[in-house]
């Protein structure tokens, strides 16, 4: 393989963070200012806590739902509300068909996310209202029935649905409605036929099946969806085959290694994630995610709302050692002069702090390299 680069070492550095993380403060009860690590970021933000996919914040409901108290992973941690939530959950009628549907229903939406810490995961989530529901049919209606909102697209975009029809005002409402129970008895029969099959093959049937109606295909919608049936229903997937790479996660692994002249971007990913998973004990699915996770972490992402309000953004930052990383909020970009104070402002994403200082990536490198900071 290609020679890794310096983000290939901090990219094992974070897991080990994280994997402290998920293991002592996700799943455990140790305080996150308890990590080993010399990283404030992590110490701060309860983002950097997951090495699985099962365990992250825009999974907790399914989780709610799936589990029975005295099973759930969470129960020593739970407060009277959640506990309630989980109880109010009765699903021992449900099959696969019904689990499809409210996979699919709860990606489709955008999982809930908002990135705070009281509601994330819930946030608008449309699987609050299934609690009574045995089959398709009363989570569709259930799902009509809501009146406030049923999306939410902080972080987890919504999908690009059709134009409504009929009586339908929005796409996805016509979309969930219309579509998704006959897309998840389809479905359900195949994996029940297949018994086993790989995550690429089980997009492959999504994609055909979209394209077949005239439907975008919502790749990154389908692949949480497929996350989730990996981690639920582990026995219709070979969990350790290669799975897909989003944006960010994208950004991460290009940063790690030099892809080879001629080399399609796909296999120097695939490539890539072998080399990651001989290092860790991770499977695909898993370390996608964490990628993800990763180049947030580089970036030293906080929401600066609601539960992170009271951080000092010019402060608190991670322990990767990537002086020069020319994207998202960096210390060196304050010792630089490019900005007066990272408070009172949204996250910068990309190269929005160096764009606005009129340099280019190699010009910013090179003024990080050229300072004694």
């Amino acid at each position: 393989m290609t020679n890794t680069t310096k983000y290939y070492e901090e990219f094992l550095h974070y897991f080990d963070i994280a994997k402290w993380q998920h293991e002592n403060c996700n799943l455990g009860t140790k305080a996150y200012s308890e990590t080993p690590f010399d990283d404030d970021l992590v110490k701060n933000v309860f983002l950097y806590d997951v090495i699985e996919r099962k365990y992250a914040g825009f999974t907790q409901l399914i989780l709610d739902m799936w589990y029975p108290f005295e099973y759930h992973p969470y129960k020593h941690k739970m407060d009277d509300k959640r506990k309630k939530l989980v109880d109010s959950f009765d699903t021992s009628l449900w099959y696969l068909d019904e689990w499809l549907y409210v996979f699919f229903i709860h990606r489709l939406t955008g999982s809930g996310i908002n990135y705070s810490l009281s509601d994330s995961g819930y946030h608008n989530s449309p699987l609050l209202h299934f609690t009574n529901c045995d089959t398709i049919e009363e989570i569709r209606e259930a799902y009509l029935n809501i009146s406030g909102p049923k999306f939410t697209s902080m972080g987890y975009q919504i999908a690009a649905f059709p134009k409504p029809k009929g009586l339908y005002t929005r796409g996805g409402d016509y979309f969930i409605a219309e579509i998704l129970p006959d897309l998840c008895r389809k479905f359900a029969d195949f994996l029940y036929k297949k018994k086993k099959t790989s995550f690429r093959k089980m997009m492959s049937w999504l994609e055909s099946y979209n394209q077949e109606r005239g439907f975008r295909v919502f790749r990154f919608q389908y692949a949480a969806t497929l996350a989730d049936i990996a981690d639920f229903f582990p026995k219709y997937v070979h969990t350790d085959s290669h799975f897909f790479y989003g944006k960010n996660a994208m950004e991460c692994l290009n940063y790690m290694a030099e892809r080879p002249k001629g080399q399609k971007p796909l296999d120097f990913y695939d490539e890539i994630t072998e080399r990651i998973l001989a290092d860790t004990d991770m499977v695909p699915y898993n370390s996608e995610d964490v990628a993800c996770d990763c180049i947030r972490w580089i970036e030293n992402y906080i929401n600066p709302k609601a539960d992170y309000s009271h951080l000092c953004l010019d402060t608190i930052w991670s322990s990767h050692e990537i002086d020069d990383h020319p994207f998202g909020r960096q210390k060196a970009m304050l010792e630089l002069g490019l900005v007066d104070t990272f408070n009172g402002r949204q996250h910068p994403s990309d190269d929005k702090i160096i764009k606005e200082a009129g340099l280019t990536i190699q010009e910013y490198k090179n003024e990080v390299s050229t300072k004694d900071l």
